[in-house]
């Protein structure tokens, strides 16, 4: 993969460094917070070469890369001027509250991560080690791994403070601060004198917050504010010394007194659900878990179980959220995919699905989930019952995960306890999930995917006929929208559509600056910015006019239309207007391009041998 490359074709094609209000990522996803989603096509962005997939889901726009994640990330920061409080929400578009609480979650933990899957690893390892006896437990190397791990754990105030002041929007040295203030040893000591002292009258309860989660989340919450207060009230002569002097002094006994317990007891309070669930019906978080995870990844839901799933793994030392549910789901993704494998007739897909589900067995799973499965639909029927029932397995056993990491095969050793029955439920879990899986995408089967040198498979040309869409004596004719000279697609300036990545392309230098319906259909989709139209012809071919290469930069100007989203179309009615002289005069390439989008469905497009249309000329068929 060309990592910069990539990386600059979706910087480009995300509105560039000024639409970005945020950037992370994660295992295999990057994660922008952008500030207009107005001109981003989806569609171009899922065809450059190296991006598995898109979601645009809770609050966040994630381009999935897979293992190259980071690599293309580096490239991105490389290319942009991020600072440390690139966020700036009140440029960015308006989100529901459920949107804006993920959001905020995921900014906060998905930077943390590497850190607990990183200490959970070695946990792994330790535990691994010392089941097969390869480690002196009393020894040097024992305890300085131990400790190594576990102060991820401990030091997670201070972790958290700096996501979450970046989150928030505050100063993360003094988000820092406040961390440690909580973890100095000298408050820590009063535990041992009483349970509440007085400072000043003021009631100051004497709480452990090593490993802790909520409460500096709370605290750095209103830090945010405090700091904006602070600085309207402080005299600019004395604003460098007394600034952060208020600040200290307003925050300290605010997080002493009020914030730090009381994160403390929802923190317990959590912590006593979780144990009443276990006590109660320990299947019950496992097996929706292990059936829906793969819905909960593609909304983005899955981020409101962190702030649980990492407070139980640093409380108790081992969770039962999210780990012994999603091994067995991961698991059902590759078998899926796996299936998949062998069955499909396409070599490429073939080795798509191959390697995905490696990579998902393995415990990444958005290649095989968004490449594959979710791709054909059906298999996510499969996973979700074979997922369900390895984590009914995983729940009626109570297996738990002892660190924070994958769900995976390559992470089994975090299932590795005292107890050497947990790892084998866990593997059996995960036996379940794969067997159950890959027997019911075995019988359901699913409609395979075209071949790019071929003319499609019997499979896909019986079922385009069983939708109507077309029988093998019938075709369609579709004709030009626009008058103007046919350009060879290899001469389109853009990879993405000279790829025809997006379907069968047509390219139209413009001679006339008015488009006509090219079919009778319905007029589906007007961007925002007026340069693309989409509608579905009334045979049900999907098809896309874009005018020109990156106008969306125009926002509109130059563009007339004269038509409404959802109106009934007849062939030859003007959709929209376009003054093709003004954009060449300011520097953009007019070419004008028609996609059909669903080109698969249909086992052959023929076009028109000709080197000059008028609008309303036949320029393709459909068969």
């Amino acid at each position: 993969m060309e990592v910069k490359k990539v990386a600059q074709e979706i910087l480009r094609e995300v509105g560039g460094e000024s639409n970005i209000q945020n950037l992370t990522h994660c295992v295999t996803r990057l994660r922008f917070n952008l500030k207009s989603m107005d001109g981003v096509d989806e569609s171009k962005i899922k065809n450059i070469t190296g991006v598995v997939d898109v979601v645009n889901k809770g609050g966040q726009f994630q381009v999935i890369i897979g293992s190259e994640v980071a690599r293309v990330y580096g490239e991105l920061i490389k290319l942009c001027n991020f600072n440390d409080n690139k966020e700036d929400s009140s440029d960015g578009p308006k989100k529901g509250l459920v949107n804006k609480i993920l959001d905020t979650i995921a900014g906060i933990f998905s930077p943390i991560m590497p850190i607990i899957a990183g200490a959970g690893m070695i946990k792994a390892l330790l535990s691994i080690l010392t089941l097969v006896n390869a480690i002196d437990t009393s020894g040097n190397l024992y305890y300085f791994l131990k400790f190594i791990a576990d102060a991820s754990y401990y030091f997670l105030p201070i972790i958290l403070a700096v996501s979450a002041a970046k989150k928030f929007q505050c100063n993360q040295q003094m988000a820092m601060l406040m961390g440690a203030i909580l973890l100095h040893p000298n408050f820590s000591a009063l535990k041992d004198t009483a349970g509440t002292v007085f400072v000043l009258g003021l009631p100051v309860r004497i709480v452990t917050y090593s490993s802790s989660v909520i409460p500096i989340i709370l605290i750095v919450f209103v830090l945010s504010y405090v700091e904006k207060f602070v600085e309207k009230i402080t005299p600019p002569v004395i604003k460098f010394i007394a600034r952060p002097l208020l600040t200290i002094l307003i925050m300290a006994p605010i997080a002493l007194v009020v914030l730090g317990p009381l994160g403390s007891i929802i923190g317990d309070g959590l912590v006593s659900v979780l144990l009443s669930i276990e006590k109660i019906a320990p299947w019950i978080l496992p097996t929706v878990i292990g059936a829906f995870m793969p819905f909960l990844v593609m909304t983005g839901m899955h981020y409101s179980l962190l702030p649980a799933y990492v407070n139980s793994l640093s409380v108790l030392g081992h969770e039962t959220i999210i780990g012994p549910g999603n091994l067995p789901s991961n698991i059902a993704q590759g078998a899926a995919a796996l299936c998949v494998a062998i069955k499909t007739k396409n070599k490429d897909f073939r080795q798509l699905s191959i390697s995905s589900g490696i990579t998902a067995l393995l415990g990444i799973t958005e290649p095989a989930l968004f490449g594959v499965n979710l791709r054909l639909k059906k298999p996510l029927i499969a996973t979700t019952i074979g997922g369900g029932l390895g984590g009914l397995y995983a729940g009626i056993t109570g297996v738990q995960r002892y660190g924070g990491g994958g769900a995976g095969l390559a992470a089994i050793g975090l299932y590795v306890g005292e107890d050497s029955s947990n790892v084998i439920n866990a593997l059996i879990s995960a036996a379940i999930a794969f067997a159950v899986t890959f027997a019911i995408q075995w019988y359901i089967g699913f409609e395979d995917v075209k071949s790019k040198t071929g003319g499609g498979t019997i499979p896909e040309i019986k079922a385009a006929e069983k939708q109507g869409l077309l029988t093998s004596e019938e075709q369609y004719t579709i004709y030009s929208p626009l008058k103007g000279e046919l350009v060879p697609i290899s001469e389109v300036s853009d990879p993405a559509f000279s790829s025809e990545a997006m379907g069968k392309t047509i390219a139209i230098k413009p001679s006339e600056g008015k488009i006509y319906s090219p079919v009778n259909g319905k007029l589906m989709t007007i961007f925002e910015t007026k340069h693309a139209i989409g509608l579905v012809a009334e045979n049900g071919a999907e098809l896309l006019i874009h005018v020109g290469i990156d106008t969306v930069e125009l926002k509109g100007k130059y563009f007339k239309t004269h038509v409404t989203e959802g109106d009934t179309l007849k062939t030859g009615d003007l959709l929209l207007e376009f003054d093709y002289e003004e954009i060449e005069k300011n520097g953009y390439d007019p070419i004008t391009l028609m996609i059909i989008t669903n080109s698969f469905q249909y086992s052959e497009i023929i076009g028109e041998n000709v080197e000059k249309v008028h609008a309303g000329d036949k320029i393709l068929t459909l068969r």
